[in-house]
């Protein structure tokens, strides 16, 4: 029984948890969506549930980037939907409070936030190489937000 953690972009992550071993896999967001398609093929049988970070645009993003984004979080729908695989739509600030690294605007800034998820993520899973990929440890943090909070709900 696996469930997932997706921290959508190009610097992004995909990461499972095994509920009953603990055993973790995180992998850094593949190129192409065909690479993403082949991760959860090979899991789709033992996957109960994914947590995917809800897309939302802020003021003074890009439009072409927040298209793109946008593109890739569309794409992760429609998998799950084709490959009949549940998931949760999960607000960044929903898990990082859970989890200890809520940010509130004026107390942490985004590099420092990064930072905290990284040692976080390192501390859980300490037998995994993170290094400094932000990508993988939000994705590993959302993974366990859905072990902790919403598998059981």
């Amino acid at each position: 029984m696996l469930v997932g953690g997706i921290d959508v972009g190009k610097r992004g992550g995909i990461a499972f948890i095994d509920v009953r071993s603990m055993v973790a896999e995180v992998f850094s967001m593949p190129e192409n969506f065909e690479g993403v398609i082949e991760i959860f093929l090979e899991r789709k049988d033992r996957v109960v549930l994914v947590g995917i970070e809800k897309q939302q645009a802020f003021p003074k993003q890009g439009v072409v980037s927040m298209f793109t984004l946008g593109c890739e979080y569309g794409k992760f729908i429609g998998m799950f939907k084709a490959l009949k695989i549940p998931f949760e739509e999960i607000l960044p600030r929903s898990w990082q409070k859970s989890l200890g690294l809520s940010c509130k605007r004026n107390k942490r800034n985004r590099k420092e936030l990064k930072e905290a998820s990284i040692e976080k993520a390192r501390n859980l899973f300490p037998y995994l190489d993170i290094g400094k990929h932000d990508g993988k440890a939000d994705a590993l943090l959302i993974a366990e937000y859905v072990r902790r909070f919403l598998l059981h709900a």
